[in-house]
């Protein structure tokens, strides 16, 4: 089968560094999938999911803006967020979902409204990749 070579790269550090089949991504539009000899792409990423398939198995990541970028080389996703399933604390998680609830049932202005939306969006994605 033939694949691609894919970069993820946060921040904070080089998320993932291989060869992939194929990889699933959350975009501003929605998901998409993206094979070995994707045409030329660039989207923004939204708040969701990051699956990367490789050697018939996957590995899925939560994941919030940022980038995704194909060309002839390959593919680069640049994520303000990403992490690992298994690496996602779950009470955490839990515990800033209640945190930005409890934000948007107070009297803030629109931004701090669309801040607090965003912060509960993001935790209920954590929620959802890390199985629960």
């Amino acid at each position: 089968m033939s694949t691609f070579h894919l970069k993820v790269v946060t921040a904070d550090r080089m998320f993932f560094d291989g060869e992939a089949d194929r990889i699933v991504v959350r975009t501003t539009q929605g998901d998409v999938g993206i094979l070995p000899n994707h045409i030329p792409y660039v989207a923004a990423l939204g708040i969701g999911g990051l699956t990367i398939f490789t050697n018939g198995s996957s590995r899925v990541a939560a994941i919030a803006g940022g980038f995704v970028q194909t060309d002839k080389q390959g593919t680069t996703v640049l994520a303000r967020t990403c992490e690992w399933a298994d690496e996602i604390d779950i009470n955490r998680a839990r515990e800033a979902a209640e945190r930005a609830k409890e934000l948007l049932h107070q009297q803030l202005s629109e931004h701090e409204q669309d801040i607090a939306d965003i912060k509960l969006k993001k935790a209920i994605n954590r929620i959802r990749i890390a199985g629960e």
